[in-house]
């Protein structure tokens, strides 16, 4: 069951991104992808260390580690994307908007599907200083590829 919640809810927030104006280009929503998904997946190692290196008092059915996946390697990089397009439109509450929109949904995911998500408990606080660590590293790393971008086009010109 939580193997079809959870493509279920992979095929949503994929419809989702592909339906959103986007403010990226195509590579930099690649680059973020990518980058989104190796951040989580080292950052969050140590809550997680007990399903990759195994623990013989944990078993992890093979539908909970699918799931585990995808959440971790689809769907938390894609609401990455999703929240990191809308940032960047001028408006500040329009910002501030969607920051508060997309935390609350990281951490409502984290606390409904915990086992699955960060496979330990983890406190609330440490959970928002997480993830507001992780999308000003998300934000800055946007503004770092699209500033990288711009330096190598201008020659060109």
């Amino acid at each position: 069951m939580i193997l079809a919640t959870t493509l279920c809810l992979s095929w949503i927030v994929i419809n989702l991104f592909i339906m959103i104006p986007k403010q990226l280009s195509r590579e930099e929503n690649l680059f973020l992808f990518l980058s989104s998904s190796i951040t989580i997946m080292l950052s969050l190692l140590i809550p997680a260390k007990r399903m990759y290196f195994g623990d013989p008092g944990f078993n992890y059915s093979i539908e909970g580690t699918v799931a585990f996946l995808i959440n971790r390697n689809i769907i938390f990089p894609l609401l990455t994307l999703i929240s990191i397009n809308l940032v960047h439109y001028k408006s500040f509450w329009k910002r501030l908007l969607i920051f508060l929109v997309s935390l609350c949904t990281f951490l409502l995911f984290c606390r409904l599907d915990e086992k699955h998500t960060i496979v330990s408990t983890i406190s609330s606080v440490k959970l928002s200083i997480y993830f507001i660590c992780y999308f000003a590293f998300m934000f800055a790393l946007s503004k770092a590829f699209r500033n990288l971008g711009e330096k190598q086009q201008l020659p060109d010109k």
